[in-house]
């Protein structure tokens, strides 16, 4: 079937994904020129039995996550039907679902795991707060962006406030992240996605679901087992108190759990401020997480620079700029390192550059060590495409400048960062992780190059392979 030209005053672009129902299009807004995805479903092939049920799944979607504008929140613009389908106008979200992250065996650390589940819970305590419960909290529903931020999506299931789409006794959600008493088919409030965070956690720190079988299985288990402790299979090092912080978590009783979402970030901060043994390369020390990650200084800056980052961006993403920038501005104090987490929200290349040049073209900023803006990486967000830079020019272009012409020299570390940036584009927050356990192994470039490529598929490899000058 081919694609429609145009749904509503959105331009199609080219199709993101197919399910049962409908398509997911790319698609542009030309009165305001930025990318949305557009989610669909088609009339004609929802059983007429079930379509009030369906489109009023669809229906709450868009009042659900239509009215949480926070930045680990996939934003939806507009609701809209015409003949044919029904859709929903959402944010364009470059990024990989932590579904195929945990599909692809992937071992986070622990770090990055409170990284990820702080901005999980930080999104949970916003939409709790506005009266909207998820209650289908899992990994296909959370996107990992390049940069390390998480986005929650797929309000469809959701509650809001006193929404009656749903009554007791019917079961809604998905079985291995259900809670106790979504599996009995009574009322979900917050805590329910409290408990499916738990299981989200407790699969990150240990590759496995807390509850596992067959349907009946799981949730009888869910709803009268406990699972093993995390430490007991995760090879992580982590503090002990990480056992309680689950168990808690994934309380039977939901006045067991964690009262809130902001209760439950706390008290994982205070585990991630407890230290655990890692190896420095020396020996073994131990190392607060906490202070490491949780307890940096606010960075320092000038209200110039960040009133032309909040102008520029708003050209491409709207509204949400401010509140982007004012995030960005508290993760990092170096100015290209912002530069980098903020363009890297903006999909348009031209766009892109616009705003890398006006920020560079900004005041002094805060504490940048001497880093300008014009050195650095801002990488694209499309996982088949090639990465771009702001003013420097192409990747490419920058290894080349470092000598990396010479595929048999030595592995250097700025060369191994430089490839992290790359790979970046294709695997995400993981790419770091990637290329330290490759350097580990890798003498030469090209042998730390050929390990790394090892990570991707077939068509991404000969990518990755001909961007960074070792292909065919």
């Amino acid at each position: 079937m081919a694609h429609p030209e145009r749904l509503g005053k959105y331009e199609i672009r080219g199709a993101l994904g197919k399910g049962a129902m409908g398509i997911v299009y790319r698609g542009f807004d030309p009165h305001i020129e930025r990318d949305v995805a557009i989610k669909t479903i088609r009339k004609d092939l929802v059983e007429p039995e079930l379509a009030a049920q369906y489109m009023a799944r669809f229906r709450n979607e868009a009042k659900a996550a239509g009215r949480l504008h926070h930045p680990n929140i996939v934003g939806v613009y507009e609701y809209g039907e015409d003949d044919a389908v029904t859709f929903i106008a959402m944010e364009y979200v470059e990024g990989t679902g932590l579904r195929e992250y945990l599909n692809r065996r992937t071992s986070f650390d622990f770090a990055q795991l409170v990284a990820l589940m702080s901005q999980l819970l930080d999104a949970l305590d916003f939409a709790h707060n506005h009266g909207v419960v998820h209650r289908d909290i899992k990994p296909s529903n959370l996107i990992v962006t390049s940069t390390g931020m998480l986005k929650v999506a797929d309000f469809g299931v959701a509650r809001v406030d006193t929404s009656n789409l749903t009554t007791a006794g019917m079961v809604i959600g998905t079985p291995s992240y259900m809670s106790p008493e979504q599996c009995r088919g009574l009322e979900a409030d917050s805590r329910s996605d409290l408990f499916s965070t738990g299981v989200v956690l407790y699969e990150l720190l240990t590759g496995e679901k807390p509850f596992r079988g067959s349907v009946e299985s799981v949730a009888y288990k869910i709803c009268h087992e406990e699972p093993e402790p995390p430490s007991r299979l995760s090879t992580l090092k982590m503090p002990a108190a990480v056992d309680q912080l689950v168990a808690t978590a994934l309380a039977k009783a939901p006045a067991s759990r964690f009262p809130s979402a902001r209760v439950f970030h706390d008290a994982l901060r205070d585990v991630a401020q407890m230290s655990v043994e890692v190896d420095n390369g020396l020996g073994t020390t131990m190392v607060s997480i906490g202070t490491l990650m949780l307890q940096k200084p606010a960075p320092t800056w000038d209200d110039e620079t960040l009133r032309t980052a909040e102008h520029e961006l708003a050209r491409a993403l709207g509204p949400m700029a401010r509140l982007m920038v004012r995030r960005a501005a508290e993760q990092t104090s170096d100015r290209a390192e912002l530069c980098s987490i903020l363009s890297d929200s903006i999909v348009d290349p031209e766009t892109r550059r616009r705003f890398v040049d006006a920020f560079g073209h900004a005041g002094s900023g805060g504490r940048t060590g001497g880093t300008s803006v014009s050195g650095a990486h801002v990488t694209g967000s499309s996982r088949s495409g090639p990465a771009r830079t702001g003013a420097s020019g192409s990747l490419s272009g920058a290894l080349h400048t470092t000598g990396t012409g010479t595929q048999g020299a030595l592995l250097d570390p700025a060369f191994v960062d430089q490839i992290t940036v790359r790979l970046a584009v294709y695997l995400g927050p993981i790419a770091k992780i990637v290329t330290k356990k490759a350097a580990s192994g890798a003498r030469t470039r090209t042998e730390f190059v050929k390990r790394v490529a090892e990570n991707l598929g077939t068509q991404e490899r000969a990518a990755f392979l001909r961007e960074v000058g070792y292909g065919d």
